[in-house]
């Protein structure tokens, strides 16, 4: 066994509905939106939606449609999950994704050091 299997963990908690869980089918469509992805890629820092919608030319509309859909399937996370005055702000949940199309297909993703998968 390589000591990559070795460090793998299932994601116990795929069938959760909320930011800390994850949406594989969602993942990957996701991931396959050019739009999408890019504003997955760049929230790697802390950031607003307005913020990524200027960064990558987009409509605000547009900007908010894919961080909410990005959220849902727990991509981002929302550091300020109160409602109000201040604009809320994202960040990546995931250091680094990968999607491999095999039966079935797997989504491993790295979270603070630590390797987690599901498969669909």
């Amino acid at each position: 066994m390589s000591e990559t299997a070795r460090q793998l963990s299932p994601c116990t908690r795929a069938q959760r509905d909320d930011e800390l869980g994850c949406n594989p089918g969602q993942i990957i469509e996701l991931l396959s939106d050019d739009d999408a992805r890019a504003v997955f890629l760049s929230a790697d820092e802390p950031t607003t939606v307005r913020e990524l919608a200027a960064e990558h030319d987009l409509p605000l509309s547009t900007a908010y449609r894919k961080v909410d859909r990005l959220h849902e399937s727990g991509l981002l996370t929302n550091l300020n999950r109160q409602s109000g005055e201040t604009p809320a702000i994202y960040v990546r949940s995931a250091d680094h994704v990968s999607v491999t199309y095999d039966e079935p297909i797997r989504i491993e993703c790295v979270r603070n050091g630590k390797t987690l998968y599901c498969e669909h």
